[in-house]
């Protein structure tokens, strides 16, 4: 049994307030007024007092304690991804015992990796990911937690390319703000100062955010409809439809809201803000496998190929899960950090195996059932003969206006994996990794294949989903990389030829999370109380709000930071309502 650390870290409010002012030298006379500043100005703008307004973390306790000897308590943890993996590792700390079941062969979700004998460097992965400073600060503490920081490198630049604007290098300084902004926009070839000037009206929610006023006034609009007359255009093309895009899918389609929420995030929460680093190897071997050793040493088990067929419930609580392969397994709580899709799934499949759970079913999954997944989308990464285009480039290349292609990204130069794979080269042979993300399709295929105009303009997502699985892999290579023709500088990974034996890897997904109009109401972790009373769900579809005291109204969100971010601190707040449960953590002080 280990018993849970104290909390070192201040995560927002009257403590950051503390923090912030003992760090700085601070008089303590000028603190006091700091103090009723922030308690006075709740929605304080955080460019006039750095860390003293909103944070993302999960909610600060009055300690915790670990289960007293001899109490046994075990959890179900239902989905590997970051949410699942970190929520186990905060559970076990307090003496529960864990077991995690996932339905595929790797750990990870969106993170997955995994070691391939198919691929010519050895792994298989899902993609690149950014990790921001200022968006995954208890993220980042998890992954220091494991060890697995020493495998972390800063991203000094990203390169933006159109087809309508020049490019555009989004660099991290200097880092303090307003400076950051004014700084983006003076360097920009694209944008004038005159252009944020006229975007002013446009920002000012940002400036002074209010999670809950926002989400009131603009989750019912499109990010495109709010920006008229508010947003200049060069403003909204290269900056906000570029964050839109590569972050969240199909750009007209997002919510104003989320996407002002983003953006807060982003450029606005902290002075660090647009600071992030990038895994140096794959992501098995510079964070899934930390994670995986961690986990084990501390006595969690993880069951691969476990998916789950149906809950088993008892007056109010789930008892057990059935999986697919005839297994079962009894438990005391369950966390189901799964996707929108996989949840949807298991309470559909629990209703059609137990018919007399349908009154405590109906109201749970009426609350998942209103949620949406974006549009399917393909990550795509080809091993290639040649010499790189332009090897001097920035290692992550930005596309908004060559849909689908939204990212490039040079392999080669960043994962070891990948860079030992290029150095094996023969005498005489080049070679170079580029991975693509390609999240709109469904035009793309129209303009590509005869035949499916029609039927791709007017089909649903989830027939978009049944084309993207019955076409091959070179189809949907020659589809993409099509595009990549009208990037300047990137013309020739049309022509480049894969090597054989593994040397294209397409990932076919339709699980990330949905960012549209009327999406901002999501269920928090204990949704399902008091229908099913020991299940806590996490996830970023999952709302970052705790209990005992903290309800949706002005200073009692926590307003999250985006996709990883909030997995992560949503596994903290879940673990904390299980906890609770058990009174080995004290109540949750408000921290905002």
């Amino acid at each position: 049994m280990v018993q849970q650390q104290s909390q070192s870290t201040a995560w927002g409010g009257q403590s950051n307030v503390t923090l912030f002012a003992r760090n700085k030298g601070i008089p303590p006379s000028v603190e006091k007024v700091l103090l009723k500043l922030n308690k006075a100005f709740r929605g304080f703008p955080p460019f006039l007092l750095t860390d003293l307004g909103r944070m993302v973390e999960p909610p600060v306790t009055k300690g915790f304690k670990a289960l007293p000897p001899g109490v046994h308590k075990k959890v179900g943890v239902v989905g590997a991804g970051l949410s699942g993996l970190i929520a186990a590792l905060e559970l076990v700390k307090l003496g529960y015992e864990v077991d995690i079941y996932e339905a595929t062969d790797f750990i990870g979700g969106r993170l997955g990796a995994k070691p391939s004998d198919d691929s010519p460097s050895g792994f298989w992965e899902h993609g690149l990911h950014h990790f921001f400073h200022n968006v995954y600060d208890y993220l980042m503490q998890k992954i220091e937690e494991v060890g697995a920081d020493r495998y972390f490198e800063p991203v000094d630049e990203v390169l933006l390319e159109f087809e309508n604007y020049e490019p555009e290098v989004l660099e991290a300084k200097p880092n303090a703000h307003l400076l950051n902004m004014l700084g983006i926009v003076w360097r920009s070839p694209n944008v004038t100062m005159w252009d944020a000037i006229k975007s002013a009206p446009g920002m000012i929610p940002l400036f002074f955010y209010n999670h809950e006023s926002v989400f009131q006034k603009f989750d019912s609009l499109t990010m495109v409809e709010y920006s008229q007359g508010k947003i200049a255009k060069p403003f909204f093309d290269t900056f906000i439809k570029t964050v839109l895009t590569v972050s969240l899918n199909r750009t007209e389609d997002i919510s104003a809201a989320q996407a002002l929420h983003l953006m807060w995030t982003f450029f606005i929460r902290k002075p660090d803000a647009m600071l992030r680093v990038v895994p140096t190897d794959n992501h098995y071997t510079s964070i899934m496998q930390p994670f995986g050793d961690r986990l084990a040493e501390l006595g969690v088990k993880i069951h691969l190929g476990y998916r789950v067929n149906s809950l088993k419930l008892d007056n109010h609580r789930v008892t057990g899960l059935d999986f697919t392969n005839e297994e079962s397994a009894d438990l005391d709580y369950l966390v189901l950090a799964t996707d929108i899709r996989g949840t949807k799934e298991i309470f559909a499949a629990t209703e059609q195996e137990e018919p007399q759970t349908t009154a405590t079913l109906e109201p749970v999954r009426a609350i998942v059932n209103k949620l949406r997944t974006a549009p399917p989308y393909v990550v795509a990464r080809a091993y290639l003969l040649g010499k790189p285009e332009n090897p001097d480039r920035p290692d992550v290349i930005e596309t908004p206006e060559n849909q689908p292609v939204d990212l490039v990204f040079q392999a080669h130069k960043t994962e070891k994996s990948d860079t030992t794979w290029v150095k094996a080269a023969p005498a005489g042979e080049d070679r170079w990794v580029i991975e693509v993300h390609a999240y709109d399709l469904g035009p793309t295929l129209a303009r590509k294949y005869d035949g499916l105009k029609e039927k791709v303009k007017n089909c649903s997502d989830e027939e978009l989903w049944q084309l993207i699985l019955q076409l091959s892999d070179a189809e949907l290579w020659n589809a993409i990389k099509e595009e990549l023709r009208d990037i300047d500088g990137l013309s020739k990974l049309a022509d480049a030829t894969p090597v054989e034996d593994g040397g294209l890897q397409i990932g076919r997904y339709f699980n990330f999370t949905g960012f549209q109009v009327g999406q901002g109401d999501r269920p928090a972790p204990f949704f399902a109380e008091p229908h099913i009373t020991n299940l806590v769900v996490a996830g970023d579809w999952v709302a970052l709000q705790g209990k005992d005291g903290f309800a949706n109204r002005p200073g009692q969100v926590y307003p999250g930071g985006n996709l990883m971010g909030q997995s992560a601190a949503v596994a903290g707040i879940a673990v904390g309502i299980i906890a609770a449960q058990d009174n080995v953590v004290g109540p949750y002080v408000s921290v905002i």
